[in-house]
């Protein structure tokens, strides 16, 4: 019973720290979330860090959408997003 204890606090951290813009702790928790089913919580987790540039949960929300789990809506708004990410990056 500790160790289920001891996941919910991590999951507890990982979404903190999602939402202070830490882009590894939303990839987990889109992870974490599609692992136990949850595809649309899954997606929007990877949608989010997709737009912060993150290459994987590009490539992950892309999987997701290929397997029927998300919309192409989904998929089309997190390229977009990493593309822009990109663009920023290049720009500073």
């Amino acid at each position: 019973e500790e160790v289920q204890q001891d996941k919910a606090k991590g999951v507890e951290f990982f979404k903190r720290a999602a939402m202070q813009g830490h882009i590894e702790s939303r990839v987990k928790l889109g992870t974490i979330e599609g692992k136990k089913g949850n595809h649309e919580r899954a997606a929007k987790h990877f949608q989010i860090s997709a737009k912060m540039g993150d290459e994987r949960s590009l490539e992950n929300i892309k999987r997701a959408y290929m397997a029927g789990f998300a919309t192409k809506e989904q998929y089309g708004q997190a390229l977009k997003g990493y593309q822009e990410a990109l663009e920023e990056m290049k720009s500073h």
